[in-house]
This record gives C-alpha cells, structure tokens and sequence, in this order.
C-alpha cells in the first residue's frame, strides 16, 4: 500500500497528543507485544505520524493497533507502517489506516481548527 505524503488534508498538531501502541503482526505471523509509547504528529484522513523513542522493523509489513486520545475522542486504530526514520534520537513512522477512519478523522480535524480559534 503506498504512502500518500501529499495528500491534501493533512493536519500537523501543535501540542503532539501522546498515543499508546502495540505491533500485533509482522508479515503475516500475529505476534504480541509490550506497549510502547509515542506522540501524534500528524493526522490525516487515511494515515498518521507517530514519534517514538522506540526502533520498529519498517521494512517488513508491520501492523500495529494505534490507542491516542484527540482532544476528547479516544481512538483505537489499526494501521501499517509504511516508512520510517531516524529523527534524532526518535524514530518517525508513517501509519496508513487499515480500516476507513476519513469521516471520525475529518470531524477530530475540524474540533482541533475551532479549538485552535478560541485558543
């Protein structure tokens, strides 16, 4: 599945909510994992990015279950590493949604541009 970097909605969130996260599949093998934590950085309808200090084999088809809370929407997504990279002393990863998440997304997406508004 490819990575659309550019696609047209893409959200860059200023305060980076902290998200929760475990791999549950590397190829085709289940697999269970300790929980690792990250940050949000950016959300768009079909995908995210997500900071952690935590090294993952992006070269492979890993799936992960993504746990992060939007302002007041707690979200439980399943998603694909498609890229990653060394950030410093992070590792940025780009997510695309395995299940169609646009319109839950669209709505979080407009909540943070009217918060930001009234900030």
């Amino acid at each position: 599945m490819r990575y659309n970097r550019q696609e047209s909605l893409r959200y860059t969130l200023k305060n980076s909510p902290p998200a929760k996260f475990k791999i549950f599949q590397i190829e085709d093998n289940p697999v269970h994992t300790s929980v690792g934590d990250g940050h949000v950085l950016n959300l768009s309808p079909n995908g995210l990015l997500l900071s952690t200090n935590l090294k993952m084999p992006f070269h492979k088809k890993v799936r992960v279950i993504i746990m992060a809370t939007f302002l007041n929407t707690s979200v439980e997504w399943k998603a694909e590493i498609v890229w990653g990279k060394e950030k410093g002393s992070t590792y940025h990863y780009g997510l695309t949604l395995l299940d169609d998440h646009s319109k839950e997304i669209i709505r979080i997406l407009k909540q943070y541009k009217a918060n930001e508004s009234t900030s």
